[in-house]
C-alpha cells in the first residue's frame, strides 16, 4: 500500500472549490445538450440506421484512450491551465466542424478527438476540487463535484431540448460557444487551477496508477456501464413494451437526477466520516436493488414501480463516485491518474451502450420480460463486482 505524505498537502480556502465545480459544470452542459436531438443529428441528418447512430455516443472511448497517451507523452512539460484551456479551445473548434460536416464518418471522426478533449475537460477539474483540502474532507469535496456535475447534465439536457427544436446543428454550435468561453474563463483562473501540490513522481518504469487506483478505474467502469443501461436500454425497453405516459417516465428520471444531486455531497461527508468501502457497499447494494425491482414491472403496473426504483437508484448511485475516490484513489494524484480513472469511465459507458444495443437486437423477447430478466441480473451483478473490488481493495490494504 503507498502511503500519502502529508508533507504535500496544502490548506485551501473555498475558492479552488467553487472554480473547480464551475469548471466541471461548465464543461459537462456541451455533451448532455445533444441527448435530446440524438435522433435529429444522427439518423435524420445522415440517414444512418438507430443501431449505427449508437457509435456517435460510444465513439468518445478512442478519443479519451488517445488523450490518456497525450497527457502521459506530455507529463509535466505543461500545466493544468494550459492544458485545460487547450483542450476547451480544440473542442470548441471540433464542435464547430461537426456542426458544418455533411459527411457521417467526419462527424465521427470530429466526435472521437472530442471526446478525447473532454476527457481532459472533465479530469483536471476533478483534480482541482480533490486537491482543494485536507484528506479528511476529500470524498465530501468529490461528491460536491458530482453534484455540480449532475446539476450541469440536468441543464444541459433541457437546454439541448429547447433549443435545437427548429435544427439539431444548433446544439453543436451552442456547445462550441460554451465551451470557448469555458476557455476564457480558465485563463482568467489559471492561477487556481495550477495551484495545486505537486503530485508524488511515479518511481521510473513504474505505471504512474498505484495497485489501488487501478481498482478505482474498475469502480469507475462498472459504474457508468450500468448508468448507459439504464440511461438507453430503460428508455427503449418502456417506450416499446409498456404504456407509460411521456410526463411518468420524465418524472421518473428527473427524481433520478434529481437524487443524484442531492445526495452525492452527503454521500461523500459520511465516506469521510464511516470509510469510502461502507458506503460504496451500501451504494452498491441499493443500486442493484432498485433494478432489481425493475423488474416487477412484469406484474405490476408500471406506473407503480417506476418511480420509487428510479429514486432508489439515483440515491444509491450518489454514493458510488465519492465513495470510489475516497476508498481507491489519492487525492493528490497527478492529471494522468485522473484522466486514466475517467478513461475507465468512458470504456464502461461504450461498453454498457454497445452491450445493452447488442443483447436488444440477438435476444427476441417481449419487452416486458427483457425488462424482468434484464434488469435483475444486472442489479446482481453489480453488487457482486463491486464486493469482488471491494475484496481485492482490503487485501492490497492489508498489505
Amino acid at each position: 500500500m503507498v502511503n500519502i505524505s502529508d508533507n504535500t498537502k496544502q490548506k485551501y480556502g473555498k475558492h479552488p472549490l467553487i472554480v473547480g465545480c464551475l469548471l466541471l459544470g461548465l464543461a459537462a452542459i456541451p455533451d448532455t445538450m445533444v441527448v435530446p436531438v440524438l435522433y435529429d443529428l444522427t439518423v435524420v441528418r445522415f440517414g444512418v440506421s438507430q443501431g449505427i447512430a449508437h457509435y456517435f455516443m460510444a465513439i468518445n472511448l478512442l478519443g479519451a484512450i488517445g488523450a490518456i497517451g497525450l497527457l502521459a507523452l506530455l507529463k509535466r512539460r505543461y500545466s493544468s491551465s494550459v492544458l485545460f484551456v487547450s483542450a476547451a479551445l480544440i473542442s470548441a473548434i471540433l464542435m464547430a466542424f461537426m456542426a458544418m460536416t455533411s459527411s457521417w464518418w467526419l462527424f465521427l471522426m470530429f466526435r472521437c478527438l472530442e471526446g478525447g478533449a473532454d476527457l481532459l475537460l472533465l479530469s483536471i477539474p476533478f483534480r482541482l476540487i480533490a486537491g482543494a483540502g485536507k484528506q479528511e474532507r476529500y470524498a465530501g469535496r468529490i461528491g460536491g463535484g458530482f453534484t455540480a456535475l449532475m446539476v450541469a447534465l440536468a441543464f444541459g439536457v433541457g437546454i439541448g431540448g429547447a433549443i435545437g427544436r427548429e435544427s439539431a446543428e444548433t446544439v453543436l454550435w451552442a456547445g462550441a460557444i460554451i465551451v470557448a468561453i469555458l476557455a476564457a474563463i480558465a485563463s482568467i483562473v489559471h492561477r487556481t487551477v495550477d495551484n495545486l501540490p505537486q503530485s508524488p513522481f511515479p518511481e521510473p518504469h513504474h505505471c504512474p496508477l498505484v495497485p489501488r487506483e487501478w481498482l478505482g478505474a474498475g469502480f469507475m467502469a462498472i459504474d457508468r456501464c450500468l448508468a448507459a443501461i439504464v440511461s438507453t436500454s430503460l428508455p427503449i425497453l418502456l417506450a416499446s413494451g409498456f404504456n407509460i405516459a411521456s410526463t411518468t417516465l420524465g418524472i421518473s428520471l428527473a427524481g433520478m437526477f434529481l437524487a443524484l444531486a442531492a445526495f452525492s455531497a452527503p454521500a461523500g461527508v459520511m465516506a469521510d466520516k464511516y470509510g469510502g468501502a461502507s458506503i460504496r457497499l451500501v451504494s452498491s447494494l441499493m443500486c442493484g436493488a432498485a433494478l432489481a425491482g425493475l423488474g416487477l414491472m412484469a406484474w405490476l403496473p408500471p406506473e407503480v414501480i417506476l418511480v420509487p426504483c428510479l429514486l432508489v437508484y439515483g440515491a444509491g448511485a450518489a454514493g458510488l463516485m465519492p465513495s470510489a475516490f475516497s476508498a481507491a484513489v489519492r487525492h493528490d494524484a497527478s492529471n494522468l491518474v485522473f484522466g486514466s480513472i475517467q478513461a475507465a469511465g468512458q470504456f464502461g459507458y461504450a461498453s454498457g451502450v454497445m452491450g445493452g444495443g447488442l443483447l436488444l437486437s440477438v435476444v427476441v423477447l417481449p419487452a416486458n420480460l427483457m425488462v424482468a430478466r434484464m434488469f435483475p441480473i444486472a442489479g446482481g451483478v453489480f453488487i457482486v463486482l463491486n464486493v469482488l473490488i471491494l475484496i481485492a481493495l482490503r487485501s492490497i490494504q492489508n498489505r
